[in-house]
């Protein structure tokens, strides 16, 4: 927990000193742009068991992203989460799974209609102790540039982890944006 607080921390402090090094920004067009971001979020998880109770549990998670911008409405990225909790869960066969700290790497196609809103899916994998899962990822996020360099917003993804469970995660984002150059 406490080497992703730091690496976070390091991206933010490199992006910024990056930042002040650019001559000109292209805030117009996301063509050929990249972005990080950094979310903190709660899952709820359908089929978690805690205290001999199955019931949907909130665990929260955060996520560390990078996305590659194709065209103003595509991008391509890798989703990067980690739910801060230790839970069991119930496969589809009845058999009880503990997730320890679970780490979920996905890479994701981003298509963005308009302004601020974006759609999200893709498949990939969850890793634990207990043993990796297959999950395929759809969600959306709202955006708001700031200042042509940094942009907030909130993301809602279901994740659907294979003959395990499926789980939705609410979260906020604060992202840095790396626009080409003029």
């Amino acid at each position: 927990m406490k080497n992703l607080i730091l690496f976070s921390l390091l991206v933010v402090c490199h992006s910024h000193g990056y930042a002040q090094q650019e001559s000109h920004l292209d805030v117009h067009s996301m063509d050929g742009a990249h972005r990080v971001t950094l979310g903190l979020a709660h899952t709820h998880i359908s089929t978690g068991r805690i205290h001999e109770k199955t019931e949907w549990l909130t665990a929260p998670s955060w996520s560390l992203n990078y996305d590659y911008w194709i065209s103003d409405q595509w991008a391509v990225g890798l989703q990067n989460d980690l739910i801060i909790e230790t839970f069991l869960i119930e496969n589809t066969e009845g058999e009880e799974v503990e997730r320890e700290f679970p780490i979920a790497i996905v890479p994701v196609a981003i298509f963005k209609p308009g302004k601020h809103f974006s759609f999200i899916g893709g498949i990939g994998a969850e890793f634990a102790a207990s043993g990796n899962l297959t999950l395929t990822r759809f969600g959306g996020e709202y955006g708001l540039l700031l200042d042509g360099q940094w942009e907030v917003g909130i993301s809602l993804v279901w994740d659907n982890a294979w003959n395990h469970y499926n789980s939705w995660g609410l979260g906020f984002t604060v992202s840095k944006l790396f626009a080409r150059k003029h």
